[in-house]
């Protein structure tokens, strides 16, 4: 147990921290770089730029790359321009650092799945994978923020709450925000992507090249690592299994059990069925067990806003089963080229921050988040700095994948590793650059064609096939849209859930 505490973390301090004994320490200039002995971390010096990487990064169009030649290639700049550049083609989860002189500049992979939190204290700069970490070298305190959030309806009803990023619980904790880096000199986060308009591209040619360049991606990983597949019904893990029809043989397939799942469920039919007819090693890891007291303990210690009564009890199942030398390989990222808030493809005109705080349901309620989406907006809504994006895809790709997704791999972090292929700008922007019209519901035919296109044996079974429940479900939903009575069924639903939960703990 002692291992699992702050697992695959870091902590950048001007300062010795006596509580994380039996941490890797690399010194950069004034500061120390602590990584978890499970967290991989490379430096490269250089004349008056040193450089740390934590985490992982690969090159697809040079799988044999190592971190420290990526690196020394990163080294290599003029302007920030030229590091975003050099970025821009990399996928991965890692936190880079780059020392110039007495000056320190912060980024993080494309979505930001490793996060980094930051604080000043006494004119000198922290950094940490969150903000317990922080708490160990300096004074921070939990404040409005912290307790207009626990007071608030929306979490009392949300079992996979989350804030905006760019924002944090604790008075003066910033986040750094996806496609921003942060500028010690300044104390200030500064955009360097998008810059420029996002090309058009047709169908036959992206689905070409996406292909490509994600069959790299996922050869190059699994030179670099033993790769563990989630498999389930839907569009994300058959995209990545049929990218590695050269390798499937050494995957190691495997399905959650959770929630509401039964061996019944379509996403554990489907996968099962998959499996035995592609001789995929296969296996379902049942979460459903009560979370063992010790384990829950160090879980809820492990990060400031820790969801243990639903990604902690997946995560107890997965500490259990998961095997311990192999990473896994998550499909999240995929949806910010699937169109996830306006399905159909055409997208709804944005008139202000309220059309954000209203995709999640009583955000609107909480101000700091109000402040937070308000601001953000004032930053993303010039055309010159958009470059043309979809506002409602920057918005799932900085805000949903940069905190609610990297707050949950960062939770795993407890029994897994994560590697995201989505996780390249690269490759989202062949995605994006394709007719919405191809990339929508209901039947993603852009997607469809990549898989046709690199292993077209995994299409043998449905995706996502619809139910008569589900149906009725959609049915329902859509009079209950028309009625304007959605979101009130919506928080009836949680509450009845939130209430069954608490009767079965009486239990």
């Amino acid at each position: 147990m002692n291992r699992l505490k702050f697992r695959r973390q870091f902590l950048f301090t001007p300062k010795k921290c006596s509580e994380l004994k039996g941490w890797d320490v690399i010194n950069l200039g004034s500061h120390y770089v602590y990584t978890h002995p499970d967290c991989d971390a490379t430096g490269i010096n250089k004349v008056n730029t040193d450089l740390i990487l934590i985490g992982h990064v690969i090159d697809p169009k040079s799988p044999d790359r190592t971190t420290s030649e990526i690196l020394d290639d990163l080294s290599n700049f003029e302007t920030i321009n030229d590091v975003s550049e050099k970025l821009y083609g990399l996928v991965g989860r890692f936190v880079l650092i780059i020392k110039l002189y007495k000056d320190y500049m912060f980024f993080n992979d494309a979505c930001g799945l490793k996060l980094l939190f930051y604080t000043q204290h006494d004119g000198e700069l922290y950094a940490a994978s969150q903000p317990l970490l922080l708490s160990l070298v300096c004074d921070i305190k939990k404040g409005l923020n912290h307790k207009e959030y626990y007071a608030s309806e929306y979490i009392k009803n949300n079992l996979e709450h989350w804030i905006p990023s760019g924002t944090s619980l604790y008075d003066n904790v910033n986040h750094l925000v996806p496609n921003h880096y942060l500028d010690s000199s300044k104390l200030e986060q500064i955009r360097f992507w998008p810059k420029k308009q996002l090309k058009p591209e047709s169908m036959e040619s992206a689905v070409n090249r996406f292909s490509d360049l994600f069959k790299k991606t996922m050869l190059a990983a699994n030179k670099k690592f033993n790769l563990a597949l989630p498999l389930t019904a839907g569009w994300d893990s058959k995209i990545i299994l049929s990218s590695c029809k050269p390798i499937h043989k050494d995957l190691w397939c495997y399905t959650l059990k959770y929630r509401n799942l039964t061996l019944k469920s379509n996403d554990l039919k489907i996968p099962v069925k998959i499996s035995s007819k592609l001789g995929l090693k296969y296996e379902i890891i049942d979460c459903h067990k009560s979370i063992d007291e010790k384990f829950a303990e160090v879980y809820q210690g492990n990060t400031d806003i820790p969801h243990i009564d639903d990604w902690g009890k997946i995560a107890h199942g997965m500490f259990e089963k998961f095997p311990p030398h192999r990473i896994t390989v998550k499909g999240n990222c995929s949806e910010i080229g699937r169109c996830f808030y306006y399905l159909t493809g055409k997208s709804r005109k944005v008139n202000s921050s309220n059309d954000f705080l209203r995709l999640e349901f009583q955000w609107k309620n909480i101000g700091f988040i109000k402040d937070r989406i308000s601001k953000w907006y004032d930053e993303v809504k010039h055309p010159e700095v958009n470059f043309g994006y979809n506002l409602y895809d920057l918005f799932y790709w900085e805000h949903r994948m940069g905190s609610w997704q990297a707050q949950s791999q960062l939770e795993w972090d407890i029994v897994q590793d994560a590697f995201t292929p989505f996780n390249n700008r690269e490759l989202l922007d062949i995605a994006l650059g394709v007719d919405t019209a191809y990339r929508c519901k209901p039947k993603y035919l852009f997607f469809e064609k990549v898989i046709e296109n690199l292993w077209a044996d995994v299409l043998s079974e449905p995706i996502n096939p619809s139910t008569v429940f589900l149906k009725l479900k959609d049915t329902i939903k859509k009079i209950l849209k028309v009625l304007g009575l959605l979101n009130t069924a919506w928080l009836i639903k949680k509450r009845l859930y939130n209430t069954r939960k608490r009767l079965n703990r009486l239990n």
